[in-house]
């Protein structure tokens, strides 16, 4: 797998994952769950209100193979 495919296959996961969130947030509000809407948005803040710059925490991502490559390059 590239390092490309592998970028969109996280970046896909990501996305995949803030929908659900959302979709589950929007759900607890509409039923009066406030506790357990409150407890999803508490984990997700950041995910949840993307435009809040609040937090400028990255999301990383690396590949392992790549790392190693990197780090044999600069050891030999």
């Amino acid at each position: 797998m590239s390092i490309i495919s592998e970028q969109n296959s996280v970046s896909s996961q990501r996305d995949t994952i803030l929908k659900n969130r959302c979709r589950r947030f929007k759900y607890l509000m509409r039923n009066n769950r406030m506790e357990d809407a409150f407890a999803i948005a508490d984990e997700f803040f950041e995910w949840l209100n993307p435009e809040d710059e609040m937090y400028e925490d990255v999301i990383g991502y690396f590949c392992d193979d790549e790392l190693q490559e990197m780090y044999n390059e600069v050891i030999l």
